[in-house]
């Protein structure tokens, strides 16, 4: 198969422009995926030469902007430099403490908007393996453009044995094609409008003026007990994630902020396009957490059956249809929608799940241990969750301003908790 044709130019779609009209210099417009594999550590020139060998099947990662700021374009940057953007990290070799702390301050640079907007550092860990830390900015990819460019520019061709040796098993899972939207777009939009645009009465304890500082967190449970306990209750991965996630602010929320009755997360949805170079195509619902339910199993299914009628009703997508009608009919209409779905009470966290190759993968022959997900807390709302999935590990990334979310610890330590005890209570 022939490496994918570069075209000279590439309009950025509606969405993408969005975003990096988003970006200040207090919020950047970055996702970060940390991704850790075994001993014997790399180097930011073995990471450089891989990923040379194989850029052509990646022209996204020779895009730059150019345009005008009222038609911005994507065009290849002939002059791209791999030394530039593939570097190793300062001071290594790096405890856990001493890499949570990078991860954080490369997480506040802003991307350089002269060039390619990607950049990783590579950096050793004490225990001889190495951690690649990724940041693509959201205009040029979201996290499942990360996985894609992953496994097209750096895992090693097919699955990989506990050594990071490569197996005869089956290939690693492909892409999720792109299919063209033919659903009926029916109107039912008056339900969509108050669903999606209702607000809650409470004030969100993540809500502030967001500064430049960010502490992070991770932590990593296992995909298959996840996935069976979700199963056993009738639900789904996602469904469990949003169900730890809600055990686990409820514990926060408890130990930091007093007595908050009403959350709602805002749930990401990737749309199908036609064209897959017509860049991102974002939707998203948001719903109520039942943060008052103690028992997880109870609150798995309360999270199975809210996310299961707004599925049904197919909320995301009527309301990407109803936003770009606005837009079309009237922007300033479309930009007053837009602000009433960005305040504070109409959703409190966003949290979005990431899959990732769902067999063992390895880079330069050494196994990946995990990938640490990470996206950028925006206005008003200063947590962010990421879940990302790689083999039979499911991770949590956190995000925060730490003057407005301390102790980020307590969250982590919250989820894992409430993972744990969800599998442990599930019913057999």
């Amino acid at each position: 198969m022939s490496d994918p044709a570069e075209p000279a130019c590439v309009p950025l779609s509606d969405e993408d422009r969005a975003i990096l009209d988003l970006e200040c210099a207090s919020v950047v417009g970055h996702v970060l995926h940390t991704v850790l594999v075994d001993a014997p550590a790399l180097t930011a020139a073995d990471v450089r030469e891989r990923i040379a060998a194989r850029l052509p099947a990646a022209p996204e990662l020779r895009y730059r902007l150019a345009g005008t700021p009222d038609e911005p374009v994507w065009v290849p940057d002939a002059e791209l430099d791999l030394a530039e953007h593939v570097v190793d990290a300062p001071d290594g070799p790096y405890e856990p403490a001493a890499l949570r702390a990078l991860v954080a301050d490369r997480f506040t640079h802003h991307l350089d908007r002269a060039r390619p907007l990607w950049a990783m550092d590579v950096a050793p860990l004490t225990d001889g393996g190495t951690a690649l830390l990724w940041r693509l900015h959201h205009a040029l990819a979201d996290g499942a453009t990360v996985t894609r460019l992953s496994r097209t520019v750096l895992y090693d061709e097919g699955p990989a044995d506990a050594a990071g040796r490569p197996t005869t098993g089956p290939p690693a899972s492909p892409p999720a094609s792109i299919h063209a939207d033919h659903v009926r777009r029916r109107a039912h939009l008056m339900g969509v409008i108050r669903r999606e645009f209702a607000v809650g009465p409470s004030h969100s304890p993540f809500d502030g003026t967001i500064s430049t500082q960010r502490d992070v967190a991770f932590l990593d449970t296992a995909l298959p007990a996840v996935h069976g306990a979700a199963r056993s209750a009738g639900a789904t991965v996602n469904d469990a994630v949003l169900s730890v996630l809600a055990g686990g602010l409820r514990r926060w929320v408890d130990h930091h902020a007093g007595t908050v009755t009403d959350l709602r997360v805002r749930v990401p949805v990737s749309l199908p396009r036609e064209d897959p170079a017509a860049g991102n195509r974002d939707s998203a619902f948001d719903l109520p957490l039942p943060i008052h339910l103690t028992d997880p199993v109870e609150r798995l299914r309360a999270v199975h059956e809210v996310t299961s009628r707004r599925k049904d009703a197919g909320d995301a997508q009527r309301l990407d249809a109803l936003l770009h009608r606005l837009g079309e009919v009237s922007p300033p209409l479309r930009q007053v929608a837009d602000r009433l779905r960005a305040t504070a009470r109409a959703f409190t966290v966003s949290v979005s799940n990431v899959p990732g190759p769902r067999t063992p993968v390895a880079v330069l022959g050494r196994r990946v241990r995990t990938m640490w997900p990470l996206a950028e807390i925006g206005f008003h709302h200063a947590l962010r969750v990421t879940a990302g999935s790689t083999a039979d590990v499911l991770s949590f990334g956190l995000c925060v301003d730490p003057g407005l979310v301390p102790g980020v610890d307590v969250l982590a330590d919250g989820l894992r908790a409430e993972a744990d005890l969800l599998v442990r209570d599930a019913p057999v």
